[in-house]
């Protein structure tokens, strides 16, 4: 999607605040996501307009790293992480989108779980040679829930590169517990796919959060070849 249509909607993300419990006094307290329009015909208004269909989110592996144990602490924002004695290393990112269908109707109950590696380029998985030196304070792993609007939404970081691969952060989306779709997004200048590949990856725009610290937001729709 369209960085201009991400500034479009900008004064409405800083209007919406997502309140997460703060575990630990010394994890500071700006950690409100910016949020995705949530689109034309609010559910109490109407229904939601349909979304023109022209590609599917390509699947991409799973890699080897996706938790053998995941976190008890499985919200959406891996920056504010339970039990965490201070704020991760790294630049902030929201990270938003919609869940379409094929028909592009907006999806809702759908899971969507991200994984990715911290500052340093480390996974928390046991596969990964120096997960011993991961950051403690970095979550790693989280799910979200996408409500009748078909949208959801992370607050994590900007992972960190590994040899040989570029940046990227891995997505699983599950539907009634089925898997409907596994693949990987990227960041704009450091890939160049084209075709369907194109739609992986994800422009990043500089933002600010409640507190005025700055942050990156960025927002990748998907798009599943299913039908409700």
């Amino acid at each position: 999607m369209r960085i201009s249509r991400f500034y479009s909607i900008l004064t409405v993300l800083l209007g919406i605040i997502l309140v997460v419990a703060c575990n630990n006094s010394e994890v500071p307290t700006g950690k409100s996501i910016p949020q995705p329009e949530a689109g034309k015909g609010d559910p109490a208004v109407g229904e939601f307009e349909l979304f023109e269909v022209t590609y599917f989110t390509p699947a991409q592996q799973e890699g080897p790293y996706y938790p053998v144990d995941k976190p008890a602490d499985l919200d959406n924002d891996l920056v504010d992480f339970a039990g965490a004695k201070k704020t991760p290393a790294g630049e902030v990112l929201s990270l938003a989108g919609v869940i379409y269908d094929a028909n592009g109707r907006r999806v809702e109950g759908a899971v969507i779980e991200i994984w990715q590696t911290d500052n340093n380029g480390i996974y928390m998985h046991p596969g990964d040679p120096n997960t011993g030196r991961r950051d403690p304070n970095f979550q790693f792993y989280g799910e979200a829930l996408t409500g009748a609007d078909g949208v959801y939404i992370f607050r994590t970081i900007l992972p960190g590169i590994y040899e040989p691969r570029p940046r990227h952060i891995h997505s699983k989306i599950k539907l009634d517990g089925k898997e409907l779709l596994t693949t990987q997004f990227y960041f704009s200048g450091e890939v160049a796919f084209t075709g369907t590949e194109a739609n992986l990856i994800i422009e990043l725009a500089p933002a600010e959060d409640d507190m005025g610290n700055p942050i990156w937001i960025g927002e990748r729709d998907i798009i599943l070849d299913i039908v409700q």
